[in-house]
């Protein structure tokens, strides 16, 4: 038999390498979600970089941001400032390059820039309405509104009763604050002509 002439081939070692999680960017994920990515129903956010789903909001939760936007809504109205600041819900605000959040309610500063995203210099007030989820939006989401520069942060507690009201982030955080309950008012620093029935609100 003749001697076989293909050459001896040493195929190179290979090195198995573990999967690389990628990462995407606000302007990516604000592309997918336009492309139709993300149809189930519920709230799409960017949290560092990871596409995260919370599910529809339940009757207690929509109750109590009906009460919310109806009270900020007649708020600014009787203090002559619809034209400055605008009530918004369903939206989402850039807070860095890998984190896109979309909280319950936001009063944004008006005329509202429709051409670019809308980042924290263009909100006066974010509100979340805490369910199952106070512990998280205490910190975490705490921590990610006072570094995107927002003046203000109102944690509307339903189990407890109570508003928390963060205000003024200094190097990345809130400082600590009381609790309001039923009986007590609160003003936001965007407007400290109009005061709220924290009972309205809770």
């Amino acid at each position: 038999m003749a001697d076989d002439a293909r050459p001896n081939l040493k195929l190179p070692e290979t090195v198995d390498l573990p999967p690389q999680e990628r990462l995407l960017t606000v302007d990516e994920f604000l592309r997918m979600a336009n492309a139709g990515f993300y149809s189930e129903e519920g709230k799409h956010e960017l949290w560092d970089g990871r596409v995260m789903m919370t599910p529809p909001a339940g009757p207690h939760h929509m109750d109590r941001e009906r009460r919310i936007v109806q009270a900020l809504t007649l708020a600014l109205h009787a203090a002559g400032l619809l034209d400055h600041f605008g009530v918004q819900t369903g939206g989402g605000v850039k807070i860095n390059e890998y984190n896109l959040r979309g909280p319950d309610v936001m009063i944004v500063r008006l005329p509202f820039n429709k051409d670019a995203d809308l980042t924290g210099d263009g909100v006066a007030l974010v509100i979340e309405i805490a369910m199952s989820s106070l512990v998280h939006d205490l910190t975490e989401k705490r921590g990610k509104y006072a570094a995107a520069g927002i003046p203000e942060y109102w944690v509307i507690d339903i189990a407890h009763g109570l508003i928390h009201p963060f205000r003024n982030p200094k190097a990345g955080d809130y400082p600590d604050c009381g609790p309001l309950g039923e009986g007590a008012t609160i003003s936001p620093l965007f407007a400290a002509a109009i005061t709220l029935n924290v009972a309205d609100l809770i």
